[in-house]
């Protein structure tokens, strides 16, 4: 499923929370539909338009500096992790579709 990402929203994110691991769950909270039913993410990542995956991971950098000890590479939870730059995609959009998950109440067998 594609969506736009919003800017602000995504700053704030970074502005608000004090571990880089929250804030990457609150950007996948932004791009993946039904977030809070997930359990697990089986397989991919999401994908993001070149301009927003830079923005972002420059805000990751920002934040390794400022929360020293966090992560001795700065961006490295975007890189191993993050979202996965997509140039077909707008600046701010996402693309969870080809992502696969378990649900936290899916009584599938």
């Amino acid at each position: 499923m594609k969506s736009i990402l919003n800017k602000e929203e995504i700053g704030a994110v970074f502005s608000s929370c004090q571990k880089e691991c929250d804030v990457l769950i609150a950007l996948f909270e932004m791009a993946v539909p039904d977030w809070d039913e997930v359990e697990y993410v089986l397989e991919g990542r999401p994908h993001m338009g070149a301009t927003g995956w830079r923005a972002v991971y420059d805000l990751f950098c920002q934040f390794n500096e400022d929360h020293p000890g966090e992560n001795s590479f700065a961006g490295g939870l975007w890189l191993c992790t993050g979202f996965i730059k997509d140039e077909s995609l707008g600046d701010w959009e996402v693309d969870s579709s080809q992502m696969k998950f378990a649900f936290k109440n899916d009584t599938r067998h």
